[in-house]
């Protein structure tokens, strides 16, 4: 008894044991808190700690959030975590906050375990902005006085914001992009940022009719962008496995305002103006966080893109395109998971344009033993309809790291055009203008006996061409199970054609043995071509450690070439006098009769190309306790080797031929990125060598005279072409931000061996001009470019712009004019520098500016007796934007051009251009009314001008 006693009591120690051993397990808290609008984390600066609450509110304890990246998932999250020991009570409130948004309560039962921990899982908790009453109601009486800040850094992403600019009255997004510090708008529509190409126009980050940026440009009203920001998109390659592992694209990324981001937006203008203008525009875009469609429609005969911007000034003229009438129309369409697990996307643009060309101009041809002075005049006609489509589909699971996409495009082109074409060549410059010139050559009585004409040749043309594409883009990625390590395959199909039918009257009139000949052709041209292109690539990413990767890749690319040449001397046949232009016989055998043998053809190109790569990068951020960046290096490694291998057939009548050409292409290219300690400035090193085939077509064994006047000749024994690259950036961060300074620039070198060049004769009894394509060593160029801006008072309200470029070009070719001698070697230099200065005072309601700018070129060449031109290019005035009582706005500039050093007296001139747009707001600003006063004065000279190695031209339209 007194034993099963002991046993009792020793049963119930032991049992007892745990429960005076055991301590109760903390609680696990974790929250993480999102943008309900945007569903993306909210900036961490922007968040205040979290506060828990007991019941009756007064406070039990404070965490502190942080910014979290999860480099196997790359997905980003502002999140705070804490443990709490067990208490008294388990009910507590939470209470959320953040600048700019609405404070959120949250009611919490908390409880606790003795063996397992408990965890409260708060993911994502969204909250909402506040709206501008409310955020006036927060200041209340409060006056804030501050400065606009035009643009600042943030990390590596540059920060314009368009507020600090004032803007013209209805103005659209180009109105904005041209006054930004350090960017350069194109007519055509394209992008320069520290003279660096925008790849890529992004709307909220998403493609927006990707590569036609003047539809973003010309349909996106200026009031609806919050900012604009620079920086390099990230690969989706990049995104899965959590790290940098190329150098993404270059992308200008347009972020709306919070209430243009969801809903109904749409804009419409209309205008009419003397000799029947007229313009009309209709945009239309709904967005919501997970989709968006956009709808837009273009008519105008208004070709000229210049419009007055918030600095009083209109922008350059581009005298290129002649007078133009548009009819463009098209959609825009993006669905999106709020998790970004998948997107579809896509659009699909129209377009009839009609263009009407006309210049007249004169030119010299450089050439030993005396240059040869042109004098000409050109007039074209088009009509061109187009239809393009290209759509994406990309699905990404960022837990397993698994992700594919499909872009599929297509596009079709038809185009119908006529020309009329008129030159005269002479060996001394003619004395009159070059109207007079060609108005004496090309009259019904013209004389055959005009002093130093080489040649008088004309032609008129029509034809149509047809071209079609399409294609389709993939990609995949497999990250491995358990490893930041992972594979993808990528490629692209495309199948091109275009198929052309033209008509040809040539006249061609010249000197022989005394005599003035006449060499007439009514001439048939049909050319079909069409290629196919397969590429696959398969790369894998292997992470050596935190900071260093090895990705090696294997390319395989397929590419198949055919063409058809076929050239018809219609004059051979002598129903031909007397025809129109367009006319052919209805009989197939009178074809066959007329065919030109010589140089009619077909060829067939299989190309087939083997890459390994192997990319090496370091990948070295410092960063503070905070997890915030402090100073970063990347560098880049990559030698490549590709082995092509040629199998081309050509074929004619007289001599077919087939060149076997295989080839040995080694590339080395070299990439260094520094941002110092602070991220105060950055420093950009890029080196490349690469190695190019010669293009099959210049090394056949024939002579091409399709062209009378350009006959063209192979050479069999042209080598491959090297060329040596080395380009340095340099960019201030964060060192000018607060004084609100940009200062950038960049300077390059470039040098090739065993370029290709042509080898020119010209024949100055005919005026025939044979070329033959040969390999020259000595070609190189160098280019440096300085951007700086900075205020010049205290309070901002003055603001300089100053941007200089120098260019230099060393070019080798070969030229001769004398029968009896071989082409010589000549040796051409060109330097071209320019200066731009802007000051812009900004007051109240009162925008004044004074521009200049001056370009100036010298060129000199080796050549016996070369003249060399020295030319200057100015133009400098003021501009003004007022804001007027009854809402009324005037935008005005004044501007004095100036050309020095031309051949053409027409060149060296000084016009006054004055330009003006009165505007007026009706319906709250819903409503806009202006009249645009363009060229008051009536002196605006639209010319360009152009120089080469080989002469120089300039064109008035």
């Amino acid at each position: 008894m007194k034993v099963f006693r002991y046993y009792i009591l020793f049963l119930v120690h032991l049992f007892m044991l745990p429960v005076f051993s055991q301590k109760t397990v903390p609680h696990d808290l974790y929250i993480s808190v999102i943008d309900a609008f945007t569903h993306q984390p909210i900036p961490i600066d922007k968040v205040n700690k979290a506060e828990i609450l007991h019941p009756d509110s007064t406070l039990f304890m404070t965490v502190k959030f942080t910014a979290v990246k999860n480099n196997r998932t790359g997905l980003r999250r502002t999140c705070a975590n804490t443990l709490i020991e067990k208490q008294p009570t388990n009910k507590f409130i939470l209470k959320l906050s953040a600048k700019g948004y609405a404070t959120k309560y949250i009611n919490l039962n908390l409880y606790w375990r003795k063996r397992n921990a408990s965890f409260t899982n708060l993911i994502d908790i969204p909250l909402r902005r506040l709206t501008i009453s409310e955020t006036e109601q927060i200041l209340g009486e409060a006056q804030v006085v501050a400065t606009k800040i035009k643009f600042y850094t943030n990390g590596d992403t540059l920060v314009y914001n368009p507020d600090a600019f004032q803007l013209q009255e209805g103005s659209m997004l180009d109105g904005i992009i041209s006054q930004l510090p350090g960017v350069e708008l194109k007519p055509n529509g394209q992008i320069l940022v520290n003279g660096k190409v925008v790849e890529s126009l992004l709307l909220n980050g998403r493609d927006f009719f990707k590569g036609e940026n003047t539809i973003l440009l010309d349909n996106l009203p200026a009031y609806m962008v919050k900012n604009i920001q620079i920086y390099h998109k990230e690969s989706d390659t990049s995104r899965h496995l959590g790290h940098k592992v190329d150098e993404g694209e270059l992308v200008m990324d347009i972020k709306l305002k919070r209430q243009y981001s969801i809903g109904w937006i749409a804009n419409t203008e209309w205008g009419g103006g003397t000799e029947d203008r007229y313009l009309g525009r209709l945009f239309a875009l709904r967005f919501t966080p997970q989709s968006r469609l956009s709808f837009f429609g273009n008519l105008n005969n208004v070709n000229d893109r210049r419009k007055p911007n918030g600095n009083g000034g209109w922008g350059d003229f581009d005298p290129s395109g002649g007078l133009t009438t548009t009819k463009r129309g098209g959609l825009d369409y993006g669905v999106y998971d709020k998790r970004d697990r998948f997107t579809l996307e896509g659009n699909v643009s129209t377009s009839y344009i009609e263009n009407n060309l006309q210049w007249d101009g004169n030119g010299i041809d450089f050439l030993p033993g005396g240059d040869v002075h042109n004098v000409s005049s050109n007039h074209k006609q088009s009509d061109n309809f187009s239809i393009s489509t290209s759509h994406n589909f990309k699905m990404q699971h960022p837990i397993t790291g698994l992700g594919y996409s499909f872009a599929p495009r297509f596009s079709y082109s038809r185009t119908d055009n006529q020309s009329n074409y008129l030159n005269g060549s002479f060996n001394m410059k003619p004395d009159k203008n070059y109207a007079e010139v060609l108005d004496s050559l090309f009259s019904p009585n013209w004389t055959k006996t005009v002093r130093n004409l080489v040649r008088r040749n004309g032609e008129q043309a029509k034809g149509k061409t047809t071209e079609k594409s399409a294609g389709l883009e993939y990609w995949s990625f497999i990250r491995l199970p358990r490893t930041l390590n992972g594979f993808s395959i990528d490629g692209d199909l495309a199948y091109n054609y275009d198929k052309s039918d033209i008509f040809n009257h040539f006249v061609h009139n010249y000197y022989q043995n005394q005599q003035m000949e006449e060499d007439f052709r009514n001439r048939y041209d049909y050319r079909h071509h069409e290629t196919f292109k397969v590429s696959s690539r398969f790369k894998f990413f292997w992470n050596w450690n935190q900071e260093m990767f090895l990705n090696p890749s294997y390319t395989f690319t397929y590419f198949k070439e055919n063409g058809n040449q076929s050239f018809y001397r219609l004059d051979f046949l002598d129903e031909s006098a007397g025809q129109p232009l367009g006319w052919l016989p209805s009989q197939m055998e009178n074809m066959l009769q007329a065919l030109d043998e010589d140089n009619t053809n077909e060829s067939t190109l299989n190309r087939f190309m083997h890459k390994v790569t192997l990319d090496w990068q370091w990948n070295h951020t410092q960063k503070d306790q905070n997890n915030k960046p402090l100073s970063s290096w990347y560098v880049t490694i990559r030698p490549e080797l590709l082995y092509q291998i040629n199998r081309f057939d050509y074929r004619n009548a007289f001599k077919p031929q087939r060149i076997n050409r295989d080839y040995w292409l080694p590339q080395f290219y070299f990439d260094l990125t520094r941002n110092t300690k602070g991220y105060k400035h950055e420093l950009k090193m890029k080196l490349s060598i690469s190695t190019l085939a010669p293009a099959l077509t210049n090394m056949l064994d024939r002579t091409f005279t399709a062209n009378p006047l350009a006959v063209t000749v192979g050479n069999p024994g042209l080598k491959k072409q090297t060329n040596y690259y080395v380009n340095f950036d340099y960019r201030s961060n964060k060192w000018l931000q607060q004084k609100e300074r940009l200062l950038s620039g960049y300077v390059g070198w470039l040098y090739s061996t065993n370029a290709v060049a042509a080898s020119r004769f010209f024949d100055r009894q005919s005026g025939i001009t044979t070329t033959k394509s040969v390999n020259v060593n000595g070609n190189w160029q160098a280019w440096s470019n300085l951007h700086f801006t900075t205020p010049l008072d205290k309070k901002r309200k003055i603001i300089l712009t100053a941007n200089s470029f120098a260019q230099y070009y060393h070019t080798v070719d070969y030229a001769s004019a004398q029968t009896e001698v071989n082409p010589v070697r000549t040796t051409t230099t060109a330097f071209l520098t320019g200066e731009t200065l802007n000051i812009n005072y900004r007051y109240k309601k009162v925008n004044l500016g004074i521009k200049g700018n001056m370009t100036y070129t010298h060129q000199n060449s080796t050549l016996e007796n070369f003249v060399s031109p020295n030319t200057w290019s100015i133009h400098y005035g003021a501009s003004a934007v007022i804001d007027l009582p009854w809402k009324f706005q005037l935008s005005t500039d004044l501007t004095q051009f100036s050309r020095r050093g031309y051949e053409s007296a027409n060149m060296n001139r000084d016009d006054l251009v004055w330009n003006a747009r009165l505007s007026k707001n009706f319906l709250n600003n819903r409503l806009t009314v202006m009249v645009d006063a363009w060229d008051i004065l009536g002196n605006l000279s639209n010319v360009s001008t152009g120089m080469n190695q080989q002469g120089s031209w300039e064109l008035y339209p």
